[in-house]
């Protein structure tokens, strides 16, 4: 047995503690799930950890996802004896999984960023989880009690019998990819990573299939979050956050929990998503559907925090004036009706359209007094109920058999332009469309133009 070491935690049973360790031991004290990956893709050796992953490597794929798998492909071979034809099954090389990619992507960006420069209430690691197969030796410490409902007890650890991540493998993999001569962190962020304290609960002593299934509970019964729902939770996102703090300045109540606004979140007066408040105020602050839509960052348009509050200011003018001119009410409830935005009659429902009307609201932000007078004019001009004017502007338009018009709403990329033109420019062929106005066939529509008219 190596030197021990000695490991505090509060006991829950005979095969599971818990404790609270700095980065730099966890990391110590287990091994890397690169170490269990084929030689030629983990990128340094483990050659040192063999005896231990070769006693561990069941438990490894009893527990855990691969970093890389290995497809195969069928190919056509000649037999040199015979020259006889056959299919053959064989492996490609070696492709990263999306457990990899992930670890290697936004998790380590998280690891080096928010994680590390922003408070703790904003940004933490959940707890990791590590597996000894051996039973390990703990003494209560009867003259401590840390009132946690457990007692306290002192557990020695044989240093030459690493631990296997079995849950958080992926943390671990940004962490010490983090704390690498390769990493772009600084030394003194680095020691800071070293040093952060983490949850670590600690199973030891169970068979492999067991800790099989206690790893398949931890990570299948939970709800993945949909991006909608990740979106609207995303404080450090300042679209995000201007989204929030425009609308909720309106008194208008954002869905912020699946795709759509759903019969029930009308009936609580909820009528607009999360995500696509999100994409109209970027649409407003960057004065441009291609870039709305687009990954433009926050940095174009919020350069110091009077940028953010001018943003804020200018989506709470405009958009006011946008309730105001569909008479969204204000409801016993103090909220506004902004049913408007999930009406069947109106093509606001259209996400090209709202696009659009975020783009509309640009002047507001960029103080363009011309242009935030033209646009009011504008809102009261256009005829926003369903009807062939906006075919192919908000979606495609259906005639029924009772001679009313129906929607069917397309995505802002799609048609994004166009209904920015449509909005915008009342002298294009659109323009005069959506106006209630007879095409002027003299009008060059610009439909073959990607360019986008100021707005």
């Amino acid at each position: 047995m190596a030197i021990p070491m000695q490991l505090g935690g509060i006991r829950l049973d005979d095969n599971k503690f818990n404790t609270v360790l700095p980065i730099s031991m966890l990391v110590d004290l287990t091994i890397p799930g690169m170490a269990f990956e084929p030689k030629e893709v983990a990128g340094e050796s483990f050659d040192h950890l063999n005896d231990r992953v070769a006693e561990l490597i069941k438990a490894r794929g009893e527990i855990q996802r691969e970093f890389f798998h290995r497809a195969m492909k069928t190919v056509r071979i000649v037999d040199p004896e015979t020259g006889e034809k056959r299919s053959e099954r064989r492996p490609e090389a070696w492709s990263p999984t999306r457990k990899y990619q992930n670890a290697t992507g936004d998790l380590q960006r998280y690891i080096e960023g928010p994680f590390l420069n922003t408070p703790p209430l904003e940004a933490t690691l959940p707890a990791f989880t590590i597996y000894w197969p051996e039973q390990l030796e703990g003494a209560q410490q009867k003259d401590f009690n840390a009132y946690m409902g457990g007692e306290f007890y002192i557990y020695t650890i044989d240093r030459a019998k690493k631990a296997m991540e079995a849950d958080g493998e992926s943390r671990l993999l940004a962490i010490r990819r983090a704390l690498s001569t390769n990493s772009k962190l600084s030394g003194t962020k680095q020691e800071k990573l070293r040093a952060t304290l983490v949850s670590v609960d600690v199973i030891h002593g169970i068979p492999t299939d067991a800790m099989g299934q206690i790893y398949a509970d931890l990570n299948g019964k939970g709800v993945t979050m949909t991006r909608n729902e990740t979106e609207a939770l995303n404080i450090r996102d300042l679209w995000t956050r201007a989204a929030k703090d425009i609308f909720g300045g309106l008194n208008v109540p954002l869905v912020t929990t699946g795709r759509t606004a759903t019969a029930v979140a009308q009936a609580e007066h909820k009528h607009l998503v999360i995500g696509q408040a999100i994409t109209m105020i970027r649409g407003l602050g960057l004065g441009s559907f291609s870039k709305a839509v687009s990954s433009a960052s926050v940095d174009d348009v919020i350069k110091d925090p009077k940028d953010y509050d001018r943003l804020v200011e200018a989506g709470i003018a405009w958009f006011g004036h946008v309730l105001d001119h569909f008479d969204a009410d204000t409801l016993s409830d103090g909220t506004r009706d902004a049913s408007v935005f999930t009406d069947k009659d109106r093509v606001v429902r259209a996400m090209p359209v709202k696009v659009a009307l975020g783009v509309m609201g640009n002047p507001w932000f960029e103080v363009n007094m011309p242009k935030q007078d033209q646009h009011k004019r504008f809102l009261g001009e256009i005829d926003w109920r369903v009807g062939p004017a906006w075919q192919g502007i908000a979606g495609k338009v259906r005639r029924t058999s009772d001679d009313e018009f129906t929607l069917a709403a397309s995505g802002a990329k799609e048609l994004g332009s166009a209904a920015v033109r449509a909005l915008t420019n009342p002298d294009t062929v659109a323009g005069r469309a959506v106006r209630g106005q007879k095409p002027d066939s003299s009008v060059d529509d610009g439909a073959d133009s990607d360019a986008e008219p100021a707005a």
